[in-house]
């Protein structure tokens, strides 16, 4: 056997052994669960959805209705809908944060 047989059957065996290894340790161990709430996967699509219409709506609307073909205008017009998108899932994502509902942490010492 020549020495580049010797290497390519060499990383095989250890692919083989490497795949046998993460199997099992993927099949034993169990990942965390997430519950997430419906409500919260509704706002994402929506801002999702949001995000990518509204300034490409926003630059089509604009270059011709309001600025006659600028289209650094109309560019800047479509960032600045990015940036009122953003905040505007900024500021759900914080007032859902502060109606999460956590009770209130207690300030005595425990003994």
């Amino acid at each position: 056997m020549t020495s580049r047989g010797k290497i390519w059957s060499t990383a095989a065996a250890s692919e083989r052994s490497l795949g046998s290894s993460s199997s099992t340790s993927a099949s034993t161990s169990s990942a965390p669960s997430t519950n997430v709430a419906t409500s919260t996967l509704v706002k994402l699509a929506f801002f999702t959805v949001a995000m990518i219409c509204f300034p490409i709506g926003t630059y089509f609307i604009t270059v011709d209705r309001y600025f006659d073909g600028n289209a650094t205008y109309a560019g800047i017009s479509a960032a600045i809908m990015a940036n009122l998108v953003l905040f505007a899932y900024v500021v759900v994502a914080v007032l859902e944060d502060s109606q999460g509902g956590r009770p209130p942490v207690s300030t005595k010492k425990l003994q």
